[in-house]
């Protein structure tokens, strides 16, 4: 009898994760997309007019916070490992954006690049440093 119960339960966690991670997976897509209306919209759709721009940019907000809420969501449902596990590699991904958004945002200033450090330097140093993360909570922990 446990083991039946075993099985359901097993199967009710796994359903509830794909169903978490399609969700998630949909609203960053929904998130990316307004993202890069945003971003290249005003030149190519809509000649700067200010009122579409704003309208975009809080299209943005509302799918980027929809994002949060979903991630939440996902992360209170995984087991305690999964959850120390993403614990793990966020922590590491906090502290590497941190120390190196720091450092990039000076180097202009600083006079050791010509150009002006962009932000998604930070964004992509930032996915990096989680899934290395992940990797080496997953081997911590396996």
């Amino acid at each position: 009898m446990n083991d039946i119960q075993s099985k359901k339960t097993n199967n009710s966690i796994a359903n509830k994760s794909k169903k978490n991670t399609k969700s998630l997976a949909i609203w960053t897509g929904a998130w990316l997309v307004s993202l890069a209306l945003v971003a290249f919209g005003p030149l190519l759709l809509w000649d700067y007019h200010q009122t579409i721009s704003f309208t975009a940019i809080t299209l943005n907000l509302v799918m980027g916070y929809k994002m949060i809420m979903v991630n939440k969501q996902h992360l209170e449902d995984l087991d305690e490992l999964q959850q120390r596990i993403h614990l793990v590699a966020m922590a590491m991904s906090l502290g590497v954006s941190m120390i190196f958004g720091a450092v990039y945002g000076l180097l202009e200033s600083i006079r050791l690049v010509e150009f002006q450090p962009n932000p998604s330097g930070v964004l992509f140093v930032m996915g990096i440093s989680y899934a290395v993360g992940m990797v080496l909570a997953h081997r911590k922990y396996s």
